[in-house]
């Protein structure tokens, strides 16, 4: 029998059970006899005349075949083969690497959050920056939100003396203001709070997550209407609102919704008299609720239910449309707000969030324009009031409204200048 032959009968016999090979014997394979009592199977040089029937094999038979001179040499240099490959210093290898993989393993075990910080840069930029203690020294509670405490500080750096707002939230609980510091450091306006960068910093036991923000001296468009009593004059109105339609056109020119516009959130910046009669320039703060459309977030704008009841617009309180038209409804609101200095709604008192719905997302009423303001303020607030959004009027619709130009000269930067 050739050898083909020869390791033809050895795969065929490795299939149906195992093999067992007589090195020793010089004999060549010769046909088999097969017998059916016995789980075993030789090969001898005797032929039969019967062995043309192969009866059933029992369970897992054991065959000892007899190879071959030349098979028999094969066998052998296969072995010397496998041998080889296990050399010592090959093994030392694996070990060495398996090693390597071990000891990264134990590092990331290690590198629970208290230690994986630390490893991150020490320097506040708009990057981000994680240390041990804050950089920041903060002196006094400047307001508390929903998910974070905003505080006035100054920097422990002698070369970087300057008032900057940290806004604070514990490290479990930021997700919000981490989100809000994203959104942040993608905008730069005059019209929109400055984000100067962020921090970790271990706080008592736990760690703070700190966004370093511009400080507006000026507090907040709230506080102005609280103190004059009866609202503010339309000269003011129409600066501050030609800043707010500003700052929303670049933030929506960038695919952002705020979704929480309101005096709250309208921060007043300190300018120099020559620019500003009244001194102010509105910036727009607070975008831990905003969403940026064409995120997977924001899907296809359908049911998010985000802002501040009182000043949400129909689509958004009534169906969860998330859409600019819901900044335009806020804004128009605001400038409600300032113009007669009372809370938009308030003749409704404070309401259940679902007296809220139903009063604003389903009936036809819009909030009460004052028949003592001019004809053009009062249409003003009519544009920005229209319950159905596509028919509603868009920022550059209203930038154009006679309301805002009345009486005032604007540059194109928003500033007024004598």
């Amino acid at each position: 029998m050739d050898i083909e032959s020869e390791i033809s009968m050895c795969s065929y016999f490795k299939r149906y059970g195992q093999v067992k090979f007589n090195e020793f014997s010089n004999t060549p394979l010769r046909k088999p006899k097969y017998s059916p009592t016995t789980s075993v199977i030789e090969i001898s040089d005797s032929s039969s005349s019967n062995n043309s029937m192969i009866p059933p094999l029992p369970q897992n038979p054991i065959f000892t075949v007899k190879l071959s001179p030349i098979m028999l040499h094969l066998r052998r240099c296969s072995r010397k083969i496998k041998k080889k490959k296990l050399t010592q210093p090959l093994l030392k290898k694996k070990k060495k690497k398996k090693k390597s993989i071990s000891s990264s393993v134990k590092f990331l075990s290690r590198g629970s959050f208290n230690a994986a910080v630390q490893k991150r840069s020490t320097t506040v930029t708009r990057n981000g920056g994680v240390r041990k203690v804050s950089s920041w020294v903060k002196s006094r509670l400047l307001g508390e939100g929903g998910y974070a405490s905003v505080y006035l500080a100054t920097s422990k750096d002698d070369r970087y003396k300057t008032e900057r707002a940290i806004k604070s939230a514990e490290l479990s609980k930021a997700s919000s203001l981490m989100h809000e510091g994203r959104i942040l450091k993608r905008l730069q306006s005059p019209f929109v709070i400055s984000c100067y960068g962020d921090e970790i910093a271990r706080e008592g036991t736990g760690h703070e997550y700190n966004l370093v923000l511009e400080y507006c001296a000026g507090q907040c468009l709230v506080d102005l209407i609280e103190d004059n009593h009866g609202g503010l004059s339309e000269f003011d109105v129409k600066q501050f609102s030609r800043d707010v339609l500003s700052g929303l056109s670049y933030i929506h020119s960038r695919n952002i919704v705020h979704c929480d516009i309101k005096p709250d959130n309208l921060l007043l910046s300190p300018v120099d008299h020559r620019f500003r009669f009244n001194g102010y320039l509105i910036k727009i703060a607070d975008f831990g609720l905003s969403m940026e459309k064409g995120s997977v977030e924001y899907g296809n704008g359908c049911g998010h239910m985000r802002g501040t009841t009182r000043y949400m617009a129909p689509e958004l309180i009534g169906h969860g449309v998330v859409d600019f038209g819901v900044d335009i409804w806020a804004f128009g609101c605001s400038v409600l707000e300032m113009l007669t200095g009372q809370m938009v709604w308030g003749e409704h008192g404070d309401l259940v969030f679902d007296d809220w719905v139903k009063l604003i997302g389903h009936t036809d009423l819009i909030p009460r324009i004052s028949s003592r303001l001019s004809e053009e303020a009062q249409d003003f607030l009519r544009r920005c009031f229209v319950k159905e959004p596509g028919s509603r009027w868009r920022i550059n619709e209203l930038m154009n409204h006679p309301f805002l130009y009345s009486d005032v000269d604007f540059s194109h930067n928003g500033f007024v200048y004598d």
